[in-house]
């Protein structure tokens, strides 16, 4: 079953020639629940539904899976999106994207600084399985090598990486798919005005030599930085512009990461700039865990006023402390003036510790224990009717956050442009 009957390249010219200016929103499907609130929100909002996945969320089984709703490879990612869909009974398009694909973007790549040659075959492996289930989007990033590299090598491994996705996706007689390039990541080498035209210009010129596709959105850093509960970078409008501008001229559109957190001001002038679409997904993660510690303050005023006893509590606000501590990557979301209080002194601080939780609770989502305890929280708050429904609640919360980025990005209705 293919998911999109249109690429997103041919989808968004659509929305130029019938003057449609908007910003798609890529969103991180970290859980079920953000991604039935996803396909909710774009029913209401008849927009394209876009979920960015990592290879760290969704990879082979071979290659370590990924962490996902208790472990999922690409397959299983890509049925357990056609049944949300379905259940939503949402109609419209619906893009499964790579994010993020390449060479050394599994943890364990880069910090065993995996040979080149090496990589780029673990790389490929990946990508075959992404457009052997059905992904319709490719982001071809090998830009986090952990070895000395030249900004041509940017270049070639991209091609290459391209010229392998082209003949898999024919060998296996898939439709086309749409490509991403590029990084946000400094590291990358990307990010000042002239080392991003030289990149594009060479890039455009050999995938032209060779005949293949000219990517749809190339990735460029304009400001924004998530990290712990906010956007602690800032968008800078001129930068952008002048990234869209220099993109334009090769045929390809601008998207952003990072894009969490910012304000409606600043999500408003995306439109207006061109930016062709931003990714959002750790906010979302944070928005349900927020809904749930909610219900789980609510529990506790239940224990307080005599309506329940201790035992029948879920604990799920300790659960989610202690779980997010020891097995989360708490330490990638934090800046570094919490990181250099020490160990130590992060664990003995409640309120940082609330913070990990917060910021990180859907990576521990799918423990047993916090599953049973959610389970009970609900139970809880639903017997008391606190809530008209508990996971209704906390799904709704999610869809809010959503649905803010698809008003200010002028999503409404734009599926109509089909």
């Amino acid at each position: 079953m293919r998911l999109s009957q249109i690429t997103l390249k041919d989808f968004i010219t659509k929305l130029r020639t019938k003057g449609r200016r908007c910003t798609l929103l890529g969103i991180g499907p970290v859980s079920k629940v953000v991604t039935q609130a996803t396909f909710e929100a774009c029913k209401n909002y008849n927009c394209p539904a876009v979920f960015v996945a990592s290879r760290n969320q969704v990879d082979l089984k071979e290659l370590g899976h990924g962490y996902l709703m208790g472990g999922m490879d690409q397959k299983s990612f890509v049925d357990f999106i056609i049944r949300m869909r379905k259940q939503a009974g949402y109609e419209g398009p619906v893009y499964v994207c790579r994010d993020h694909g390449g060479p050394w973007q599994r943890n364990r790549e880069l910090d065993e600084a995996c040979p080149v040659e090496a990589a780029m075959e673990i790389a490929k492996k990946s990508f075959y399985a992404d457009i052997e289930a059905g992904f319709n989007y490719l982001h071809i990033d090998p830009t986090k090598c952990p070895l000395p590299f030249e900004p041509e090598d940017t270049c070639n491994r991209t091609v290459e990486l391209i010229k392998f996705c082209e003949s898999s996706r024919k060998l296996l007689d898939k439709g086309p798919v749409d490509y991403e390039v590029g990084t946000e990541d400094i590291k990358g080498g990307l990010t000042t005005n002239e080392t991003f035209e030289n990149f594009l210009e060479s890039l455009t010129a050999r995938l032209r030599d060779e005949n293949l596709p000219v990517p749809t959105c190339v990735v460029a850093q304009t400001g924004t930085l998530a990290k712990i509960d906010r956007n602690v970078g800032q968008f800078d409008r001129q930068q952008a512009e002048k990234l869209v501008q220099i993109a334009a001229k090769y045929g390809i559109g601008l998207k952003e990461h990072n894009g969490d957190y910012l304000s409606a001001v600043s999500c408003r002038a995306h439109p207006d700039i061109g930016i062709m679409a931003m990714n959002v997904a750790p906010e979302f993660g944070l928005v349900e865990t927020d809904a749930c510690l909610h219900l789980a303050d609510l529990e506790q005023k239940l224990v307080r006023e005599g309506w329940i006893k201790k035992q029948d509590v879920s604990n799920l606000r300790l659960l989610l402390l202690e779980l997010t501590w020891k097995n989360s990557p708490w330490k990638k979301w934090m800046t570094g003036d919490i990181k250099q209080l020490g160990h130590e002194k992060i664990e003995s601080d409640r309120f940082l510790r609330t913070l990990i939780a917060r910021v990180c609770g859907h990576y521990v989502y799918d423990a047993p224990e916090i599953s049973e305890a959610r389970r009970i929280l609900y139970d809880n708050i639903n017997n008391f009717k606190l809530a008209d429904d508990a996971e209704r609640f906390v799904i709704d919360a999610v869809r809010s956050a959503i649905e803010f980025y698809m008003r200010n990005f002028s999503l409404k209705d734009v599926n109509t442009c089909l």
